[in-house]
């Protein structure tokens, strides 16, 4: 690329969506190495960033909240991705999609030009949180919490969720511009596409809880009657008690249930995070191998650097989807124990249902009971059903992914 390649609107540095451009750091944040293209879209020299801080690059206007988040996963060696602006040293700003990666001897940073959806929403979410963070005098630690929050209001259960989704979705967003020259990586798709099934487990699982919640109080209303129908009402204490032992089952699987479907999500997560990490690392390992200038020693060093970091990167998808299948196995494993109990529902509802013919004089209340307690086994049966299809949708996928591996 030229340096004509580089444009602006309204002093923001746009750089082509072709291009990615890396850093390499020390452990404390200096930088040691970079492209061409870091080099020239921020506008410093070589002389001016070698040995620096990468806070020399960092714009003023970026909440500290995303520095704290970015720290404190590379401080307990789990990568990271962010969206960031960047100023130049001419004070003109540009937008990344950086992936950061623990390296030896330091971290690794990609980045790519944003283009998806994700940018104007975050955009504005970053101008907010800045202008509270210097309204309220928050730190940084105070800061990422409130950045969560807003993540979490926005539909993402954490934040190595949310950073796995975006990266999804700028690499998406970039090959539909780049498309005449490559197209969207198949696994890469099928990725995407388990993560949706994972979310679809989270609803289901959701949607069981809260009808759990509605009818909570069933058992206490089924004691209170059997109470009133005195010696007669033998039968429909042991309904009311049959039900009250499962009704506390439920709760408690419930909580598993919502567990497990969470980390088979986050398992999901980060398979799809590290294999598009990889990605763009073999790219970017790519481009600077093909750029012009002298085959220096320190260059080809730092090819191999960033060639076994992508290899790295390969064999971490690996084991990702090897635990993508253990977790899909293993909520299969919680479905079964939820199904189990909802027969026992089914069992104690025809029981109910015996007792309410010969009660004529509280076959209303019954009736009432015994439809509420259908309604809630007809949603744990629905979403049963639902699950297991989507997660055998992921088992299967993921069986495939790994022969393709394998191959």
């Amino acid at each position: 690329m030229t340096t004509a390649s580089v444009t602006s609107i309204n002093s923001e540095i746009l750089f082509d969506f072709g291009e990615l451009f890396f850093s390499r750091t020390d452990e404390h944040g200096i930088i040691l190495f970079g492209n061409e293209t870091f080099q020239r879209v921020s506008v410093y020299s070589w002389e001016e960033l070698l040995g620096k801080p990468h806070k020399i690059v960092r714009h003023p206007g970026m909440p500290r909240a995303v520095f704290w988040l970015l720290w404190d996963s590379l401080k307990r060696g789990e990568p990271i991705a962010a969206y960031v602006c960047n100023r130049a040293k001419n004070g003109r700003f540009y937008w990344v999609y950086a992936v950061v990666t623990p390296i030896d001897g330091g971290f690794l940073s990609v980045r790519l030009r944003p283009s998806s959806a994700n940018l104007a929403l975050v955009r504005e979410a970053y101008r907010a949180l800045a202008e509270r963070e210097e309204r309220e005098k928050l730190a940084p630690a105070e800061s990422a919490k409130i950045l969560l929050e807003m993540l979490k209001g926005a539909g993402h259960e954490s934040y190595p969720g949310f950073m796995s989704d975006a990266l999804g979705a700028e690499l998406a967003a970039r090959d539909a511009v780049l498309s005449e020259r490559r197209a969207t990586r198949r696994d890469e798709r099928i990725l995407a596409d388990l993560v949706d099934a994972a979310k679809g487990l989270l609803h289901h699982a959701d949607v069981i809880s809260e009808a759990y919640a509605k009818n909570e109080y069933v058992p206490l209303n089924f004691q209170v009657l059997a109470a009133q129908l005195g010696r007669d009402g033998t039968a429909i204490a042991v309904v009311s008690s049959n039900y009250s032992v499962l009704s506390d089952e439920i709760r408690h699987s419930l909580e598993g249930f919502r567990r497990a479907a969470t980390s088979v999500l986050a398992t999901i997560h980060r398979g799809q995070f590290l294999a598009c990490t990889a990605r763009l690392q073999r790219e970017v390992c790519a481009q600077f191998e093909a750029e012009s200038g002298s085959e220096s020693e320190a260059k080809r060093d730092e090819v191999a650097r960033l060639s076994q970091q992508s290899k790295d990167y390969d064999a971490k998808t690996l084991e990702g989807l090897r635990e993508i299948a253990k977790q899909a196995e293993r909520f299969q494993t919680v479905c079964a124990e939820m199904g189990r109990l909802a027969a026992g529902l089914e069992v104690t509802r025809i029981m109910g249902k015996v007792e309410c013919a010969r009660h004529t004089q509280f076959r209303d209340g019954l009736n009432e009971l015994l439809d509420d307690l259908e309604a809630f086994q007809k949603v744990i049966a629905q979403g049963l059903k639902e699950m297991n299809a989507k997660n055998s949708h992921i088992q299967n996928r993921t069986t495939r992914l790994l022969a393709a591996a394998a191959a």
